[in-house]
C-alpha cells in the first residue's frame, strides 16, 4: 500500500476501484491502544492468528527480501527480517504486513483507488467505517504532519497512522476523503514525532 511497493511494482495489474460489500457495515476505530474492529480489540504488534479470528482467513503473498532491501528493513523496523510475509483480506479490503512470517507489525485499510497495484493488495477496497479516537478519520488525520507523499498521525505515546496522498501536489484546502488511499496502523518509531 505504501510508496515503497510502488517502487517495487512489476506487474501491470490494474488496482481494485470495487468496494467491499462484506465491509460495508464495520466499523474500525483506531486508539491510542490499538484498534478496534466490530467491538474486538486487535494491536500492533500481534500473530497473524488474532486476526484471522476476527476476519477470517486471509491471503498470504510471500517476499523474496534480497540483502539491500532487508537491511534497510531492519534499519526502518529496528527489528530482524526473517520472512516477509504480506496477508490481504480481500474481500474486506484490509491487508497487514510481517517481517517474519506470523507477528504482523503494520495494519493497512484500503480506502480508495491508487495508480498501482501490488499483489499483496486486497481485491477490494473497504467499505465501512473508520475513526480514530472516536472522531471522523479525515478529520484527525489532517491534523497531522504532512510528510509530502504521507501524512502522519501520532496517537498516544505508541501508535502512528500513515496515510498517503493519492496526490501530494495538493493544497491542503482541497483535500477531502478522497485525497488518501489508505491508512497504515503501526507502532510509532523513537524516530517518529510531529514536529518535523
Amino acid at each position: 500500500m505504501g510508496l515503497f511497493d510502488k517502487l517495487l511494482n512489476k506487474n501491470n495489474k490494474t488496482p481494485s476501484t470495487e468496494v467491499s460489500e462484506s465491509s460495508k457495515s464495520m466499523k474500525i476505530d483506531i486508539r491510542n491502544d490499538g484498534f478496534i474492529i466490530d467491538g474486538k480489540k486487535l494491536e500492533i504488534p500481534m500473530h497473524i492468528d488474532a486476526f484471522a479470528a476476527v476476519l477470517g482467513k486471509p491471503r498470504a503473498v510471500k517476499f523474496k527480501t534480497d540483502k539491500e532491501d532487508k537491511e534497510f528493513l531492519e534499519e526502518m523496523h529496528n527489528e530482524p527480517v526473517t520472512k516477509r510475509v504480506n496477508y490481504a483480506w480481500d474481500d474486506l479490503g484490509l491487508m497487514c504486513y510481517t517481517l517474519n512470517g506470523k507477528v504482523v507489525n503494520t495494519f493497512g485499510i484500503c480506502l480508495n483507488p491508487k495508480d498501482f497495484y501490488i499483489e499483496s493488495d486486497p481485491k477490494t477496497l473497504f467499505g465501512g467505517t473508520v475513526t480514530i479516537m472516536g472522531d471522523d478519520w479525515f478529520e484527525a488525520v489532517m491534523m497531522g504532519v504532512d510528510k509530502d507523499v504521507i501524512r502522519d498521525l501520532g496517537i498516544g505515546d505508541s501508535i502512528l497512522v500513515t496515510a498517503e496522498y493519492t496526490e501530494p501536489f495538493v493544497d491542503d484546502s482541497e483535500r477531502d476523503k478522497t485525497s488518501f488511499t489508505g491508512l497504515e496502523i503501526q507502532l510509532m518509531d523513537a524516530n517518529d514525532d510531529d514536529e518535523d
